[in-house]
């Protein structure tokens, strides 16, 4: 009888400490999941483009949220000069993790003029339309040239190199 009352006194311990834990580990989880709009500290869209303008100095025309090297960030698209730029802030450090500029002057080598030589040594024709496109992080040119069979035909280019990317053929 002893014996008895013994395990009942420890299974009724142990269901307590395992309901104290389960509440305990509940709480916790559920600190830990919400999401980051939620929190007070949260980074707001106003101070993600105050933060990306302050790498690229033009006007805002898109802002998402998005992941970016893993990153809950928000992407934040800038238009300067003509030309687009997407810098990505990241919304728990609310630090810039790019600089497009940057990566542009990186990667832009060659310039449009030698582009459209590289597209016109493969066909001939008259170049109709030719510029600079950035995708991921990659700048192209995109050239297009009417032959004089009355064809067009599209080249990517990379700037960085001046390797012929894709070509294709339009009737």
């Amino acid at each position: 009888m002893l014996k008895k009352r013994w395990m009942v006194g420890l299974l009724a311990g142990c269901l307590a400490a395992g309901g104290f834990s389960y509440n305990a580990f509940a709480k916790e989880n559920n600190e830990n999941t919400q999401p980051a709009s939620s929190k007070t500290d949260a980074l707001t869209e106003q101070e993600a483009k105050s933060i990306a303008k302050t790498v690229v100095d033009g006007t805002v025309d898109d802002i998402d949220r998005d992941i970016y090297n893993g990153k809950e960030v928000y992407e934040v698209e800038i238009e300067k000069d003509g030309e687009d730029y997407d810098v990505y802030v990241d919304i728990n450090t609310k630090q810039a993790l790019n600089d497009p500029l940057k990566e542009k002057a990186e990667q832009v080598v060659i310039t449009k003029e030698e582009a459209e030589k590289i597209a016109l040594k493969q066909t001939n024709g008259t170049v109709t339309e030719s510029k600079l496109d950035e995708n991921d992080g990659a700048y192209t040119y995109e050239i297009e040239i009417q032959t004089k069979q009355g064809t067009e035909e599209e080249f990517d280019i990379s700037a960085k190199d001046g390797r012929i990317i894709k070509q294709e053929i339009d009737d």
